[in-house]
């Protein structure tokens, strides 16, 4: 706000390029021309508002409609938000659930977060396009602000050079932007946006000339580009997200730790010849071996022992230089380690040289069982 300090009562009173030779305090109610070197500043500043191209102080027809209808708009994305975000969580749910009724624990825990992290990528990079585009909003609606009136009954007052508005709206009947008599400026007039910016006003005393130039520096920044931004938001956020989520799957799967030993395993007959499954209770509470939710189309998910049956046990060490098939092919056994995703593994290299990663609950042995 452009202001003199009041020669009566010392406090501010705002003065206009519109009439330099004139300031009116709303505190003591005193009228007359502001002190000289005051208003020659103010008629300098005017020179530099009416010199500029009257087009950097308005608005495009896209941003006067943005500006009009920003509370219905910011209602309907929530609640666009809002339904798009139900596939998503009833997917996760699905998928948690299912994980938690599941006997099979291998990678349960990898797949569980990586779940609740695609879920969380996705709701947060909505709600950050939310937040972004509600700063823009505000960011826009604050520097089309036209001064907040001085005292109750009194008009506003334009944002760039201080002229009084009349208060009609040049919007479309809306009622919402007025444009300045004197220096052609938009002013968003709505009366929660001058409430919001009324605790945020800048008194400046003196340099009017650096004042206005700024004003209408900033006029220009907060108006440029708007429409893009919001659109560059949505498309970087969600790619970011991707992006993060690949490298980190990517890290936890290039380490190898140990194999869990807490997990026993052993060589049962099937279908398709001897294959290692991993020893759990089965569903009528007897023993049993899973092969697991990586294993080969043909092994069942879990086959029951008979009781009193012994158990042929092995363990995953002595996988190492084996002839095995598995899901992804055939090959020899070159290392065995835990993975994050399948759990307890073993890396197979094929005859060709070329190399797969398989669960070892799930493979077929080639030969007899080793111990």
């Amino acid at each position: 706000m452009l202001a003199v300090h009041c020669p009566r009562c010392g406090r501010p009173a705002p003065v206009s390029l519109a009439s330099p030779d004139l300031m009116a305090c709303a505190a003591c109610h005193h009228r007359g021309p502001p002190p000289a070197e005051a208003a020659q500043g103010l008629r300098a500043a005017a020179q530099i508002v009416l010199q500029a191209d009257v087009r950097r102080r308005q608005l495009s027809d896209a941003l006067r409609r943005t500006l009009a209808t920003a509370s219905r708009r910011h209602a309907r994305l929530l609640v666009v938000f809002a339904l798009a975000s139900v596939p998503i969580t009833g997917f996760a749910a699905l998928v948690l659930l299912g994980l938690w009724i599941s006997a099979d624990r291998d990678g349960r825990l990898v797949t569980g977060g990586m779940v609740v992290a695609a879920w969380l990528g996705t709701v947060g990079a909505g709600a950050a396009v939310l937040a972004l585009v509600r700063r823009r909003q505000r960011r826009l609606e604050e520097a089309c602000a036209a001064r907040p009136p001085a005292a109750p009954g009194e008009p506003a007052a334009c944002h760039v050079c201080g002229a009084p508005l009349d208060g009609g709206g040049d919007d479309g009947g809306s009622g919402m932007i007025a444009r300045c008599g004197f220096c052609g400026a938009d002013n968003l007039v709505a009366p929660a946006v001058l409430e919001r910016v009324r605790a945020r006003q800048v008194v400046i005393f003196r340099s009017f000339e650096q004042a206005v130039s700024a004003e209408l520096a900033s006029f220009g920044r907060a108006t440029s580009g708007a429409a893009a931004a919001v659109v560059a938001t949505a498309l970087v956020v969600p790619v970011a997200v991707f992006a993060v989520a690949v490298v980190a799957v990517v890290i936890a799967e290039s380490r190898r730790p140990p194999v869990d030993a807490a997990v026993r395993y052993a060589v049962v007959s099937t279908p398709v010849g001897q294959c290692v499954g991993k020893v759990a209770s089965g569903t009528d509470g007897g023993a049993a071996v899973r092969f697991g939710g990586f294993r080969r189309t043909e092994l069942p998910e879990e086959q029951a022992l008979a009781p009193g049956a012994p158990i042929e046990a092995v363990s995953p060490g002595a996988l190492v230089g084996r002839a095995v098939t598995a899901k992804e092919g055939t090959g020899v056994v070159e290392e065995v380690f835990s993975s994050p995703l399948t759990g307890n593994s073993v890396e197979v290299r094929r005859a060709d040289g070329t190399s797969f990663t398989s669960s070892i609950a799930g493979l077929c042995l080639d030969g007899a069982p080793p111990r």
